[in-house]
C-alpha cells in the first residue's frame, strides 16, 4: 500500500521540485536584470562613457542580456532584457521567458 501511495505522489513531487526552480530562476533574473539596468543608469547619470555602462550592464546581466540607452531632457533610461532559463542543463528551454528591467536617472551637473 505503501508503494502504491509513494508511485502516485512522486511525480506530483517532482512537477512541484521544478516548478520551484522556476520561480526561483524568474526571481533571480529579475533581480539580476533590475541591478544590471540602475547601475549602469547610474554610471552613466555621474557623466561616464555609454560603453562603460553597458559593460557594467553586460557583466552583471545574464548570458545573453541586451541593454539599451536613452538619454533625453536630463533623464537616462536604460533598459536591459535576458531570457530567464531553468538552472538545469536538460531543462533550461522549459519555462523560459522573456523579461526585462529599465530604471531611469537624472544626469548631474558637472
Amino acid at each position: 500500500m505503501v508503494t502504491a501511495e509513494l508511485a502516485t505522489i512522486a511525480p506530483f513531487a517532482v512537477a512541484f521540485t521544478f516548478l520551484l526552480l522556476w520561480v526561483v530562476s524568474l526571481g533571480l533574473t529579475q533581480v539580476r536584470l533590475a541591478d544590471a539596468s540602475r547601475e549602469a543608469a547610474r554610471v552613466i547619470a555621474r557623466g561616464e562613457s555609454v560603453d562603460a555602462a553597458r559593460r557594467l550592464a553586460m557583466q552583471q546581466s545574464p548570458p545573453g542580456a541586451k541593454v539599451s540607452v536613452d538619454s533625453e531632457r536630463g533623464l537616462v533610461t536604460v533598459t536591459v532584457t535576458a531570457r530567464s532559463r531553468m538552472p538545469l542543463p536538460f531543462f533550461s528551454g522549459i519555462g523560459a521567458r522573456t523579461m526585462g528591467s529599465s530604471s531611469v536617472a537624472a544626469q548631474e551637473s558637472p
